[in-house]
């Protein structure tokens, strides 16, 4: 068949063509929209943890970000995936992963009150 008498795509195939950049580019979307988030969480707990000390306060930031975290590997598993190429979103989505990790640690794991305040100068000051 001659090329010149061929219809056009219809427009669901068509859209096709560029699928995998589009996915590219909404992923990295929401990767910065759950970093964003994440990094918006800091403030909140300068202002409610370090302040407050209440137990809501701390169940709140607890459940926050474990959800965070829950997304967070759900991102990863994707960066993860063989045909995943950018490299540079993989390691943000690791290294916020880490530090959300280490906020848990830091707020909700056992310590000493002078090492808790020793922290929070170090973080706050």
């Amino acid at each position: 068949m001659n090329a010149a008498t061929l219809e056009p795509l219809p427009i669901e195939v068509g859209q096709l063509g560029n699928f995998d950049s589009r996915m590219t580019r909404n992923f990295r979307m929401a990767v910065d929209d759950w970093d964003e988030v994440c990094s918006a969480l800091g403030e909140w707990e300068a202002a409610h943890l370090t302040s407050e000390r209440s137990s809501a306060a701390f169940a709140q930031h607890s459940a926050w970000v474990t959800q965070l975290m829950g997304w967070g590997r759900f991102l990863e598993d994707v960066t993860k995936h063989p045909g995943f190429t950018d490299r540079a979103a993989s390691e943000r989505v690791s290294s916020r992963l880490r530090h959300l990790q280490d906020k848990l640690d830091l707020w909700h794991r056992d310590m000493s009150r002078e090492e808790e305040d020793r922290i929070l100068r170090a973080a706050f000051a």
